[in-house]
């Protein structure tokens, strides 16, 4: 209760989150006015009643993140019939049978909508942006789950790439991805030539996979699945660690040009953001950022729990579709056991030296928190995975920066960048086979049996009110020995 009235941003927050999950649970044929008439009375709750102000601001948040969500989902569509067109909306992604093509369907039949493709294929793909293609065969169904058709992917199946025939090209279509991708390759071919020629396929993969999370044919599935046993994915996700580098960045540029440093911060991120692939853990991430570098700025002050609850109901409000995204929930909950239990795990580790507490209470905290996350969706934990992110953390931290660093100087000179994107490029390669060493051992990582969502939410709130109830009483064991 106490926390709750210390953080009326964050219990909003919270609210608006838990009533965005609570539409999955709601029937799609259930009126919508009744989430609004909801809202209206827990604000009239609020405004009657002081004692209960928090609560009904809390009610009415719970059910305009219920409305906003559902007002949101599009509806099941019926089924797609070939032959039809589509446009291509995004450069094709590799897959291990092929790749996979989005494509904005052009059916007057149809709703408006995409359908995402599966292309089984053994050689490489020319499809542009824009381009117009007429599938002719097609195995598919609509999309089920909510996450897809929030994103209004509203078809997924597969095709053979001799169903598949270019008609034409729409130019004045998806400006920004077109943009986007002349972008990205205009930039990792200036970080490309910054590397002699034989280290330019398998060195520039692992750096783009630490620094960008990009995914290239140099990693292969053998890759993810050693990261992924040694509880190393993370580290091919871009998140915190490339913003607090770009912070860092724009607080040295500011001190030695004069500039803004917020104006070299939003910059950067302009140079970043478009060579992701736009992870909800970069996002999250971002706006964090923004909130520590502003409260820093303005109060040299940070209340890292408020910028959590308040970026994802931001984040949820704007784009829910990441609120059933894998991505987004290891993020968070990564991000929860950090700032939540660190505190309380190094103290349990205090008989060692401080500079390997703090990292190994930070490792536990958030392993802690994704493994019911991880059970969900992969039915596997990773036991090695505490140990692998000791080590492999400094090697991969230290690959990240001078890649990051050769990234920004190969767009001046690659010539300037290239010691740089060596050595990079060394200890990223270094820690691809830190994931393999931890990967080997059979006890890595083990099946279980995988959690419902419920469970999942059930042994979230467990791991926290644990946590709560230890942090209580390590608060008044410290009281007795104050008084003491």
């Amino acid at each position: 209760m106490e926390w709750l009235h210390r953080r009326p941003v964050s219990a909003l927050g919270g609210a608006f989150i838990a009533g965005a999950l609570a539409e999955s649970l709601i029937p799609e044929h259930f009126p919508l006015t009744l989430f609004i008439l909801t809202g209206f009375l827990c604000v009239i709750v609020a405004e009657v009643a002081p004692a209960l102000r928090l609560w009904g601001m809390m009610g009415a948040t719970f059910a305009v993140g219920t409305f906003l969500t559902r007002w949101q989902l599009p509806p099941v569509p019926s089924p797609l019939s070939p032959p039809f067109d589509g446009i291509v909306a995004s450069a094709p992604l590799p897959h291990p049978f092929g790749y996979r093509l989005l494509l904005q369907v052009r059916n007057p039949e149809a709703p408006s909508g995409f359908v995402q493709l599966t292309i089984w294929s053994e050689g490489q793909t020319n499809w542009q942006i824009g381009d117009i293609v007429r599938v002719k065969q097609f195995w598919g169904q609509p999309a089920t789950r909510r996450r897809e058709r929030f994103l209004r992917v509203l078809w997924v199946g597969r095709a053979e790439e001799e169903a598949l025939e270019r008609i034409g090209h729409a130019q004045e279509t998806f400006r920004f991805a077109r943009l986007r991708e002349r972008w990205r390759r205009w930039v990792f071919d200036r970080w490309e030539t910054s590397l002699p020629q034989w280290e330019r396929t398998f060195t520039l993969a692992a750096l783009a996979s630490l620094v960008f999370g990009m995914r290239t044919a140099g990693v292969t599935r053998a890759d993810e699945r050693a990261f992924a046993r040694s509880g190393l994915a993370h580290l091919f996700v871009p998140s915190g660690s490339q913003v607090t580098l770009l912070m860092i960045l724009a607080w040295g540029m500011s001190r030695y040009s004069g500039l803004p440093p917020l104006l070299i911060l939003l910059s950067l991120l302009g140079f970043y953001l478009p060579l992701t692939r736009g992870e909800p853990s970069i996002y999250r991430a971002v706006l964090m950022g923004l909130y520590a570098f502003l409260g820093w700025r303005w109060f040299r002050d940070v209340d890292w729990q408020t910028s959590l609850w308040l970026s994802s109901a931001l984040l949820v409000a704007v784009e829910p579709a990441m609120l059933h995204d894998v991505g987004f929930q290891l993020s968070y909950a990564a991000t929860f056991g950090l700032l939540y239990s660190t505190p309380l795990m190094s103290r349990a580790f205090r008989w060692l030296p401080k500079w390997l507490r703090v990292p190994m209470g930070a490792t536990l905290s958030a392993q802690l928190f994704v493994t019911p996350v991880l059970v969900h969706y992969f039915g596997r934990v990773s036991l090695i995975a505490p140990l692998a992110n000791l080590c492999a953390l400094p090697v991969a931290s230290l690959a990240l920066t001078l890649g990051l660093l050769s990234a920004l100087l190969s767009l001046l000179s690659p010539l300037v960048a290239m010691p740089v994107s060596i050595v990079a490029g060394e200890l990223a390669k270094l820690a691809m086979r830190m994931a393999h060493w931890f990967a080997t051992p059979s006890w890595a990582s083990i099946p279980v049996t995988p959690l419902s969502g419920w469970q999942t939410l059930l042994a979230l709130a467990m791991l926290t009110a644990l946590v709560a109830w230890l942090k209580k009483g390590l608060k008044e064991e410290e009281n007795r020995e104050f008084v003491v």
